[in-house]
């Protein structure tokens, strides 16, 4: 749980109205990340609002429902091991952080990334050059040489790479997954089960090389993130 305001008598105190959230050590299978499995609860009652799954900071997020969490209440956040690592992994144990809520804060709203002025940029400058993902013949024909060519060689495109094993077990769709994935909501996609974001990040249902390749730096969690709150966006044309 980041950013407590400190210890009031030994517990915890976190502002009332702000996500709730537990980093864990490794990225996680999408699946098992539900409102079964990840929750708040004061008592015998549970607190109602929605659940995500971070995987650029390996986080699951809970995000109560306004007027939710009542400052001064005590609560407990459970994560249960039904959470499971991406290849299939239980934790040891069940995870119990219990907290008071403090005083209520506004919680601020982001735009989507801009694809012209910030997500194109950026894949094109660390990937989108030939012989890799740009020039006449892009790698796996993915190019990422211009806000177009990303969108029209991403979106909805079935990966080319794919590997057998017991990973695709962890999650069912790991099945086969698309580049990236706008799931099935107007304006909504899915960056935890798009193939590129875990060639960027290097780890987790993907095979063959990180991108960028021989040894470039790696996209940093900033950039990363930027990308991922994109596709979350449904990766707008923008």
């Amino acid at each position: 749980m980041p950013s407590a305001e400190g210890l009031d008598g030994g517990v915890l105190v976190y502002p009332s109205g702000a996500p709730v959230e537990a980093r864990f050590d490794r990225l996680l299978a999408p699946a098992t990340v539900t409102r079964g499995s990840f929750g708040l609860r004061s008592g015998a009652l549970g607190v109602f609002g929605g659940v995500r799954y971070d995987m650029v900071r390996r986080a699951v997020v809970f995000t109560p429902n306004p007027a939710e969490l009542r400052p001064g209440l005590e609560y407990v956040m459970v994560a249960t091991p039904a959470i499971r690592g991406w290849d299939g992994a239980a934790q040891a144990a069940e995870l119990r952080v219990r907290f008071r809520a403090g005083p209520r804060v506004p919680v601020a709203s982001t735009a989507a990334p801009s694809l012209r002025r910030e997500v194109a940029p950026l894949l094109a400058s660390r990937c989108g050059a030939s012989p890799c993902h740009g020039g006449a013949a892009p790698v796996m024909a993915l190019d990422l040489s211009s806000p177009a060519s990303i969108r029209n060689t991403t979106l909805g495109v079935r990966s080319r790479q794919w590997g057998d094993g017991p990973v695709t077990r962890a999650d069912p769709a790991w099945g086969a997954l698309d580049r990236i994935d706008l799931s099935v909501a107007e304006a909504q996609g899915r960056p935890e089960y798009s193939y590129l974001m875990y060639k960027l990040i290097g780890e987790g249902p993907m095979v063959g090389e990180v991108m960028p390749p021989g040894g470039a730096a790696r996209l940093t969690e900033a950039e990363l993130d930027l990308l991922a709150r994109w596709i979350a966006a449904g990766a707008p044309d923008n």
